[in-house]
């Protein structure tokens, strides 16, 4: 077995690895920007969870940084206050982008992570299995819900 094929073993939840067949992983780590991560929270929220359910989840402001109108700083003010209730870290403006300091700071070989961002897979150059995702597959990760996918065909390079 590869490193691709062990995480995904480690994180099995349902399904059999097989190329093309559909499994569901169980995910550790999620992260969340501004831009995408209110939806993520609102449909969280929903669940009526009282904690993420994952080991570490982070709330990350750093794409809609203008404050010239009201909606973005109400939506800074509420990402910070879902961060708090649901014991997400939550980090401020100005402290980087998401995906270079989540590597940075949180990446762990062998993890799995899930992201609303599309920059997020640069945790696999560490050896984590990290995914971009839509929000609503993001919050069902941070219910302790397994996140779908289709087992990848993995090629060694040599």
């Amino acid at each position: 077995m590869n490193i691709t094929q062990k995480i995904l073993q480690k994180h099995l939840m349902e399904g059999t690895l097989s190329a093309g067949k559909e499994i569901g992983i169980k995910i550790d780590q999620t992260l969340t920007q501004d831009a995408t991560g209110t939806m993520a929270y609102l449909q969280f929220e929903a669940m009526g969870l009282k904690k993420v359910q994952t080991e570490l989840s982070v709330s990350y402001v750093d794409h809609n940084m203008l404050q010239t109108s009201f909606e973005n700083p109400d939506d800074h003010q509420y990402l910070q206050s879902v961060a708090q209730k649901y014991g997400i870290l939550f980090s401020k403006p100005g402290n980087g982008i998401c995906h270079q300091v989540h590597l940075e700071r949180f990446g762990k070989p062998g993890k799995t992570l899930l992201g609303s961002d599309s920059h997020t897979p640069t945790d696999g150059g560490i050896g984590a299995l990290a995914i971009g995702a839509g929000g609503l597959d993001v919050a069902v990760a941070m219910g302790g819900g397994p996140f779908f996918l289709n087992t990848p065909k993995v090629v060694g390079v040599k």
